[in-house]
C-alpha cells in the first residue's frame, strides 16, 4: 500500500474491504477500489484535502493508532479504511 516507484510516484492497488461506522451503527457494505493509493502520496492535493473529512483538523488524525488508511480512488474520492477489515488486496485474500 506504502510503496512507491523509482520517481517517487505511489504504486495503484487493489483493494476489497467492508464498511463500519460505530458511532452511526451503520456498514456492512464491501467495497471494492481498483487502481487506488493512499492519499498521503498525493502530493497535488493540498495536505489539508488529503483526509477523508476534508478540513484542516486542530489536531493530528491518529491513523497509525487507529490502525485506519486514508485511500484515494481514481475518480478522487477518499475513504478511510480499517486495515481489520480488509477482504483483498491485489487478489490475495486476507486471513486475520
Amino acid at each position: 500500500m506504502d510503496r512507491l516507484d523509482h520517481k517517487g510516484q505511489p504504486i495503484p492497488f487493489e483493494i476489497t474491504y467492508v464498511t463500519a461506522d460505530r458511532k452511526r451503527n451503520t456498514g456492512g457494505h464491501r467495497k471494492t477500489a481498483k487502481a487506488a493509493i493512499l492519499s498521503k502520496h498525493n502530493k497535488n492535493l493540498p495536505q489539508h484535502m488529503r483526509r477523508v473529512d476534508g478540513f484542516g483538523g486542530s489536531r493530528k488524525p491518529a491513523s497509525h493508532e487507529n490502525a485506519t488508511r486514508n485511500i484515494q480512488t481514481p475518480d478522487g474520492r477518499i475513504d478511510k479504511v480499517h486495515i481489520r477489515l480488509i477482504k483483498s488486496f491485489n487478489g490475495q485474500v486476507i486471513i486475520w
